[in-house]
């Protein structure tokens, strides 16, 4: 697979950049008295400064000037210089360890550091650029003792180079093709000779987006950052220092990755073209001899105008004759979900003209980056704000004795749109929308002792709360009947399974879920429809609270009993009207499927010491011990559109595709394979259902 640069497409920079004349002629001097050579490089690895040489740490440095010399201007262009890493924008992986994932209690596996201060997201210390950085440094390995917090795969230290009393200033503009427009600035002088001073810098980074849009909306994977920090250094006497950074950030820009939007299709099924035939997913084994359209109901019946795919039995060995789930016929538990690219052109159709351009999107070889496109319904949007607060103390109290103190604060709210299902269609949409919002707050204390000029040793206690609330929805942009509105079941099938409160019966949870004990069903079941926080309502109140509802009672309770804490009901719709089914602090959408709230809370404590002995020239023996301790209280809160029970409605002498006659969700069509037609009201699963869980954990 070639890749070109900047997104995938060839990019044309131009930088223009303006210094103030006394470090313009301090850097000529420095070229023209010594040449080009490689500098002694002074990293803070063992949380205090020292040269890289005499650091037993596998590690890799960049000064500043690197960064320039190297182009390097964000974590996309770090991670090219740096073994066994990657970055993404939100976390990053060293030697194959990172964040497992970004759920609730998903912690990363690479800490990262700003001014020595920690920092639980990626994205709020590279976002801003690398500009204006004295050093970045990347430690690979454990660095337990004296990082420890999810530091388990390595750690990332950005320092920011610091105010001084000469006055100083630089700007640089960068443009080039795409709309590229970015510009950088910094002024440093002093407030107070010899005892304050003050530097602010600027980043602002805008480009169009490089992915094509085969919808209505922007091209996607543009660029939009603002960051702006003002850092102010005051020494009082000689041995007494503060630090101050404050920084704010903003990123509003056109997105077209993470999860629920890759949207570079490299193949599908296996194809190198968009499945843009079959509504649903699956596949059903067939009788060749089966082709009687009397028989279409049946789940082998042969549809001659359809391909035959073969599979293996596992069991048998034997070959299987199979082709894809119909509409509205065959049982495929899969929730209910839907195939849009097989309505491009109105529900149930895809012309051959619309074919043909999202197969042109396909890329199964050498992709070239004039030709990258994928297709949304153009909401795509990444939003990024953020406030933060680096103050540090440093104190020398005696020449081998220095006291550190370190103060962290960080404020952001995340929000993103990212299509779903991958296309554009108007019948047919799946849009995932996340708000994140977050609040850090650390403090940490250390000290550094010469014991001698070969033993030294360092201590601290690190304190730490952390509040992350997440909230997510997946929802219809084309306002989807079967998603805004309730079910009609006009068998009278639908209300059966909820007319007991605390089980919902013996016959339902085997035919369904295959238990042999009713108590595994759910604990609340009822006709009217859960949302997204009537379990946890439901758990509140004494009158109606259950034994289910205690905090970590999965874990407390064996098989069978464990899981219980479900709240199942009929599907009622939401078209807007019902606040606990939209994002709060966020969009108010209708037609959502499923929706997600969780919220945690984390106060963490560690003490830490570690000594150092530099034997002779050639061997150093380090030795640390930590303590750690967390406490953790989180809770997740989740809804989602379902269909079940399809196994139970034979008991009442219906299958999917009797079921669906009765309630319109197959229609009688001549031009149709079979004479029939699936419609928007078409159920694959079984009932329409609305579940609502609600898990707490303690740890």
């Amino acid at each position: 697979m070639t890749k070109l640069p900047n997104g995938g497409r060839l990019a044309l920079l131009t930088t223009v950049s303006v210094m103030g004349a006394l470090s313009v002629m301090s850097t000529s001097v420095f070229a023209e008295e010594s040449g080009r050579q490689i500098e002694e490089v002074i990293v803070t690895a063992e949380r205090r400064e020292a040269s890289i040489q005499d650091t037993s740490i596998s590690i890799t440095a960049f000064t500043g000037e690197m960064l320039d010399d190297f182009g390097i201007r964000n974590q996309e262009d770090l991670q090219n210089f740096v073994p066994a890493t990657t970055i993404q924008p939100y976390d990053a992986t060293i030697r194959g360890v990172g964040r497992n994932f970004r759920a609730l209690g998903g912690d990363p596996g690479v800490a990262t550091y700003m001014n020595g201060v920690y920092s639980e997201d990626l994205l709020t210390a590279t976002a801003a650029t690398f500009w204006d950085v004295e050093r970045v440094e990347v430690l690979r390995g454990p660095q337990g003792t004296l990082y420890g917090r999810n530091a388990v795969g390595g750690a990332i230290n950005i320092l920011y180079k610091q105010p001084s009393h000469e006055y100083d200033y630089s700007v640089k503009g960068i443009v080039g093709n795409f709309g590229t427009a970015e510009y950088y600035g910094m002024i440093n002088g002093s407030i107070i000779e010899d005892k304050l001073s003050a530097r602010v810098n600027f980043s602002v980074r805008d480009r169009d987006g490089v992915i094509e849009e085969l919808g209505d909306g922007s091209d996607l994977d543009g660029l939009g950052t603002t960051n702006v920090a003002a850092q102010f250094r005051f020494t009082p006497t000689d041995t007494l220092a503060f630090d101050v950074r404050f920084n704010k950030m903003e990123i509003d820009r056109d997105f077209g990755g993470a999860n629920g939007g890759g949207l570079v299709v490299l193949n599908e099924d296996g194809q190198g073209f968009r499945n843009t035939t079959n509504a649903v997913a699956g596949y059903r084994a067939i009788d060749t001899t089966n082709t009687d359209p009397a028989n279409f109901g049946s789940n082998s019946w042969y549809d001659t105008s359809q391909p035959i795919v073969n599979f293996i039995d596992p069991g048998t060995g034997l070959n299987v004759q199979a082709q894809h789930n119909r509409l509205g016929v065959d049982l495929a538990e899969f929730a209910g979900f839907q195939n849009a690219a097989a309505s491009l052109d109105g529900f149930g159709v895809t012309s051959p003209e619309s074919a043909a351009r999202y197969n042109d999107c396909v890329f199964t070889g050498d992709i070239s980056g004039d030709d990258v496109c994928g297709a949304t319904n153009g909401l795509n949007r990444e939003e990024f704000n953020q406030q933060g607060v680096q103050f540090s103390t440093t104190w020398n109290a005696t020449e081998n004795l220095e006291i550190k103190y370190i103060y962290g604060y960080n404020k952001l709210s995340y929000e993103r749109t990212t299509d779903d299902d991958n296309t554009a269609s108007q019948f047919i949409d799946r849009q995932f929308y996340v708000n994140h919002e977050a609040v850090y707050d650390s403090h940490e204390l250390q000290a550094f002792w010469d014991i001698s000029e070969n033993l030294s040793v360092t201590s601290g206690i690190f304190f730490y709360d952390a509040l992350i609330d997440q909230r997510g929805d997946f929802y219809s942009s084309v306002g989807e009947d079967r998603f805004i509105n309730p079910y009609q079941d006009n068998t009278g099938l639908a209300g059966f399974p909820f007319t007991v409160d605390e089980f919902c019966g013996i016959a339902f949870a085997r035919h369904y879920f295959g238990w042999q004990s009713r108590r595994r069903c759910c604990f609340y079941c009822q006709r009217s429809m859960p949302t997204l926080h009537s379990a946890r309502t439901l758990c509140e109140d004494p009158a109606t609270r259950k034994p289910q509802c205690e905090v970590n009672y999965a874990s407390k309770n064996p098989a069978p009993n464990e899981n219980n804490n479900l709240h199942l009901g009929v599907w009622g719709g939401d078209d807007g009207t019902n606040p606990d089914l939209d994002v709060a602090h966020g969009i108010n959408s209708i037609g959502s499927d499923l929706l997600y709230h969780t919220r945690s809370e984390r106060e963490a404590f560690a003490a830490y010491t570690q000594g150092v002995w530099d034997i002779n020239d050639t061997f150093t023996l380090t030795v640390g011990i930590r303590y750690a301790s967390d406490e953790f209280v989180a809770q997740e809160n989740l809804f989602r559109y379902s269909e079940i029970a399809a196994g139970f409605l034979p008991a009442f002498g219906l299958s999917i595709f009797s079921y669906n006659q009765i309630n319109g969700g197959v229609v009688p069509d001549a031009t149709a394979p079979g004479g029939w037609r699936g419609t928007e009201k078409a159920v694959n699963g079984g009932i329409p259902v609305a579940a609502q869980r609600l898990s707490g954990i303690y740890a």
